[in-house]
Parts: structure tokens; C-alpha cells; sequence
């Protein structure tokens, strides 16, 4: 195949190339620079572009005044434009080997090269090289029981890229303050204690004496209307004392049954410190017991 060097401007575009190229001429462009031109252009006997438009836009975005050429003789104009689209199109038949194409990027990556190069975006990137995935060893929907003594303590502030999550109090200037880190909040989305002394109905909270429910007795035992109840009615073995660790839906609810003044005092601490730094027309949405609608 012969190959000559010839002034930029000596190739002239198809003005009918039926592809659009012009997302790809900056991808291409750091591509020729870090690389070279490694492939010549094709062009026809009267110098028109059949092969490489994207690559001709690319070296005149760079500045290059000579690029590398092949002449293609010998072909009909029927051949020239089948050619000109089968290029293109045959390119996009191939598809990437999944398991081999990470192993490629890793290497690279391992020698710091810049993979921006690749022509790739950073999602597609990210999708590549991120860890494959392993087939767990319990059941993805299980959540584990909490500890018996909690990792997070009261200060403790966590940074979830751009969330901000805090084991604080939500009455306390201060504690706000260090959250929001002296940002305004828009919108504020809270579910408060309801204030109605939530008891477990678990069969382990019941026979552990951590619930006022408990099995109906004798006769009225059918009369039990909460599935627990009738568990235990139905097997009393359940009712007596449990050696089972308990569960987080178990233990009773800490603090959630206060005098209505202290629970008022609450609720206006807690709403009063977030006001403050609620922007000017911002909003709360509350999730609440219907019973404290007029708190």
C-alpha cells in the first residue's frame, strides 16, 4: 500500500458523509496526540475523503498542516461510496470481550496511563473496572441484627459524598450547625416520635416480658385479634422465659411516651432548631400519628 504525506488542506470532506462525527473529534484528537497517526487517510483519485473524516477533523482541530494519505485507485464511484459506508458500518459490528476488556484497563491503569485516551466516558469506565460481582453467602433481603453495643456513638459525623449524616440531637443548635456545615436546607423531612408508646409484639419480646401483649387464656384465647397473640395461643411453649438474643424489634421504644408538655417542648425545640435554618419559603414534611395532628 502506498502512502503519501500530503498538505492538510489537499484533502477535501465528502460533503454527503453520511456520518456524524463531530461528538468524536476531541476523543480522536487526544488519541492522534498521544499516538500519532498510525493509519492513513483514504482518499479518492480526485483527492475527495472516503476513509478517516473523523481523523482529518481532528489533526486540523490540533494544527497539523500534513497528514499521511492513501490514494484509493482503481475503484468505481459505486465502489467508492459502498466503501465509504462499509467502513463505518463493519466497526460497529464488534463487540468487547467483558472478561478480557477489564483485564486490558487494569494493566493500563496499573502503570498510571491515562485511560481518558481510550475514547471511553467515565461511566463506561467505571463499569469496567469495577469489582465483578461475587454471589453472597446469605440472602441479599436479610438484614443483619444490630450489635449489643452500638458502633456509632453520640458526635459521630458520617460523609457520604455529598450527604451528611449525624448520631446527634435534633433539638441542639450546635448539632445542626455541624451537619449543614453552613448550609441552608430547602426542604426538611422528618418522621418524630409519635409519641404513642410503641410496644414489641414479637413472640421473644412477650415471653422476655418486654410487652404488656400477651396469649389469651381458656376459652376467650379465639377472641385475640394480633397474630403474636394467637401464635402463643396456639403454642404457649412460646411464653415462657427466652435465652434467644433479642432483636431489634424486640426492644421496647426509648422514650416514646413522655407527658404531653414534655412532648410539646420537644416537638417545638426540634422544629425551632430546624426553622432557623430552613431557607425563606422552604418546607417541612412531617410524617406523623393522627393523634398529635394538633401538636
Amino acid at each position: 500500500m502506498h502512502v503519501e504525506l500530503w498538505p492538510i488542506d489537499r484533502v477535501r470532506p465528502y460533503e454527503q458523509n453520511p456520518r456524524k462525527n463531530d461528538h468524536a473529534v476531541e476523543a480522536v484528537a487526544k488519541s492522534l496526540r498521544e499516538f500519532g497517526f498510525r493509519q492513513p487517510l483514504v482518499v479518492d483519485e480526485e483527492g475527495v475523503l472516503v476513509v478517516g473524516h473523523t481523523r482529518w477533523k481532528a489533526a486540523k482541530q490540533l494544527g497539523w498542516t500534513e497528514v499521511p494519505v492513501h490514494v484509493a485507485t482503481g475503484l468505481s464511484p459505486e465502489q467508492i461510496r459502498a466503501y465509504r459506508i462499509a467502513d463505518n458500518q463493519t466497526a460497529t459490528i464488534a463487540t468487547w470481550d467483558t472478561d478480557l476488556l477489564p483485564l486490558e484497563l487494569t494493566a493500563l491503569a496499573g502503570v498510571n496511563f491515562d485511560l481518558d485516551l481510550l475514547g471511553f466516558s467515565a461511566e463506561e469506565l467505571a463499569r469496567f473496572t469495577a469489582p465483578p460481582a461475587t454471589e453472597g453467602l446469605v440472602d441479599p433481603d436479610d438484614i443483619p441484627a444490630p450489635p449489643d453495643e452500638a458502633t456509632t456513638q453520640p458526635g459521630d459525623l458520617w460523609v457520604l459524598g455529598n450527604h451528611r449524616l449525624l448520631c446527634g440531637d435534633s433539638s441542639n443548635p450546635q448539632h445542626l450547625d455541624r451537619l449543614l456545615d453552613g448550609v441552608p436546607i430547602h426542604l426538611v423531612n422528618t418522621d418524630p416520635p409519635y409519641n404513642v408508646k410503641v410496644e414489641p409484639r414479637s413472640n421473644n419480646a412477650i415471653a422476655a416480658g418486654l410487652s404488656s401483649f400477651a396469649a389469651p387464656e381458656g376459652k376467650g384465647r379465639r377472641t385475640a385479634t394480633h397474630h403474636q397473640g394467637l401464635d402463643l395461643a396456639r403454642h404457649p411453649e412460646k411464653a415462657k422465659p427466652t435465652g434467644k438474643k433479642l432483636r431489634a424489634k424486640d426492644r421496647p421504644l426509648a422514650n416514646d411516651f413522655v407527658t404531653d408538655e414534655a412532648f410539646d417542648e420537644m416537638l417545638l425545640a426540634w422544629f425551632q432548631n430546624a426553622s432557623r435554618a430552613l431557607n425563606p419559603g422552604g418546607s417541612f414534611y412531617i410524617w406523623g400519628g393522627y393523634a398529635n395532628l394538633g401538636n
